[in-house]
């Protein structure tokens, strides 16, 4: 008796755990698209500075401040290091002086004109000191030119006191302090420009043709696990290298916030430009990855609620955005699958259907 009570409650536990549950799940389905999809292929690449300088004053002299370091950003046109500019001052006060006194000395020779142009009508001056004083004159005026000139150059000079930005970037090097004689040629402050960076990549000869100007291309760094970031391609160097067949390809990518350095390695994904493929494809979130590896969807049969799911093995290819590539599976363009609610699924197991995407 005891032996029978044992075995009927052990068949009611094997059908409770292999009977699916009597309440359908609520889920949100999805269909099956076929798109076209483009080749994409991946390469390898380096992250370039797409602007850099060794900065240098443009007169030699004694360091009087330096106000950047390294590592530091700067804008363009933003004060990098002043040379001492005393002597250079005090020469642009003389010449400003000077043309004042040149100014002065025109006011006169105007006054000394007018007054022999008076003369000479009642002819009380013979017409050769008009003419002297008209000459007079003009003397004055080319020396006010000249003055002018002068003070403008001497400004010049002094504002090559002070060494500024070109372009907004980082201070990658620094190599000089306060009190240094610099000379003008040299190399005292390296700016690295990182608004924009420029990844450098080699792509095979049968590929050439297939890469157009301005295609739109994701990037992935080693450095930057699980972000992808969008560039686009900025040329195509018509100058292969002979031993590897390879062409010089240049991208160009955004980069406002810095993150991106000099150096950095890059995985490059481009779509290659030419016929389309039909593709069948999933969102992302419709696929189940397993625990051995695999993956899964859940394919909706029947006609009307509550409907059953099947499962389908899948294997995936390339992505589009949200979508992913199915390679090999027995979907149909068309079919319903399970997108939200997917994750304790059984085969069998009946659905309700609470929105379709």
């Amino acid at each position: 008796m005891k032996l029978s009570v044992l075995i009927i409650g052990l068949l009611c536990i094997t059908n409770a755990i292999a009977a699916p549950p009597k309440k359908p799940s609520l889920v949100t389905v999805t269909e099956v698209v076929e798109q076209n999809l483009r080749e994409e292929i991946p390469f390898s690449g380096t992250a370039e500075a797409l602007q850099q300088s060794p900065l240098s004053p443009r007169l030699s002299g004694v360091v009087n401040e330096v106000f950047v370091e390294e590592g530091q950003r700067v804008e363009a046109g933003e004060k990098i290091l002043s040379l001492d500019s005393v002597i250079a001052r005090l020469e642009v006060v003389s010449a400003k002086a000077g043309l004042d006194e040149a100014i002065a000395r025109h006011r006169e020779a105007v006054r000394q004109k007018n007054e022999y142009q008076s003369l000479r009508r009642n002819k009380a001056v013979a017409a050769s000191q008009l003419a002297s004083a008209v000459a007079d004159e003009e003397i004055a005026l080319a020396s006010i030119a000249k003055q002018r000139a002068e003070v403008k150059r001497l400004e010049e000079l002094l504002s090559r006191h002070q060494l500024t930005a070109p372009f907004s970037g980082i201070v990658a090097e620094k190599n000089v302090e306060t009190g240094q004689w610099v000379k003008a040629e040299s190399g005292v402050v390296k700016l690295v420009a990182l608004d924009r960076i420029r990844i450098r990549a080699s792509i095979p000869q049968r590929f050439y043709s297939r890469i157009e100007p301005d295609l739109k291309v994701r990037i992935r760094f080693d450095s930057l696990p699980g972000e992808e970031f969008t560039g686009k391609v900025a040329s195509m160097v018509a100058a292969g290298n002979r031993s590897t067949r390879t062409f010089p390809l240049l991208l160009l990518l955004d980069n406002p916030k810095s993150r991106i350095a000099p150096g950095m390695s890059a995985r490059i994904f481009i779509e290659l430009s030419g016929q389309q493929q039909p593709s069948i494809m999933l969102p992302r979130d419709a696929i189940v990855l397993k625990a051995d590896g695999s993956r899964i969807v859940w394919r909706v049969s029947g006609s009307e609620e509550p409907f059953d799911v099947k499962q389908v093995n899948v294997i995936t290819g390339r992505t589009q955005g949200n979508l992913v590539e199915i390679l090999d599976s027995k979907l149909n363009a068309g079919d319903r699958i399970v997108l939200l609610g997917n994750e304790n699924l059984r085969p069998g197991q009946s659905i309700k259907i609470g929105q379709t995407e």
